[in-house]
């Protein structure tokens, strides 16, 4: 596990432990609404919607995979998302299990982790192409901004596959 994950991980159980941090002012309605905007990344998925995606990512959003650190913009995102949306088709975009979602004390951040299978077939394919599968795990960080959540990290990691 890449180190940066590893930090990742350890401090989102370390904030997850009881008493670790004061419960934040309706902190299950926050949990609720952030578990809402999560569950609009995978309708994004399933429906290759690029603008419902679009809709969730902050202007500043930080993106760390493959160890780099990127910062796309809207625009890059919108184009990057339009060409693999274009290219596939999911069978599955599924939570493996249920996320664990943690909010700060002030109510203003949030943590989820997520682990996820995502089975897919590319878009121009045989009609009996067998579908592609891969397992991924990532950490989102979501901030509270003028009353809504918006996707502000991400680090992601993909499970190798047996036999690499």
């Amino acid at each position: 596990m890449r180190p940066i994950v590893q930090f990742v991980l350890v401090l989102t159980l370390i904030l997850a432990l009881p008493g670790a941090t004061a419960a934040a002012p309706n902190a299950s309605a926050a949990r609720a609404e952030v578990a809402s905007r999560h569950a609009l990344e995978r309708e994004a998925h399933m429906e290759r919607n690029v603008e419902l995606l679009l809709s969730l990512f902050a202007d500043d959003f930080i993106m760390v995979d493959g160890g780099t650190l990127k910062r796309p913009t809207l625009e890059e995102q919108r184009t990057r998302f339009s060409a693999y949306f274009g290219a596939v088709r999911f069978h599955k975009w599924d939570d493996l299990v249920p996320p664990v979602i943690h909010v700060s004390a002030d109510g203003t951040l949030a943590t989820v982790v997520v682990q996820k299978e995502v089975v897919l077939v590319l878009a121009d394919g045989a009609a009996d192409a067998k579908p592609e599968r891969a397992v991924f795990a990532w950490i989102e960080t979501w901030a509270k901004r003028r009353g809504r959540w918006m996707l502000v990290a991400m680090a992601s990691t993909r499970a190798e596959e047996p036999g690499s």
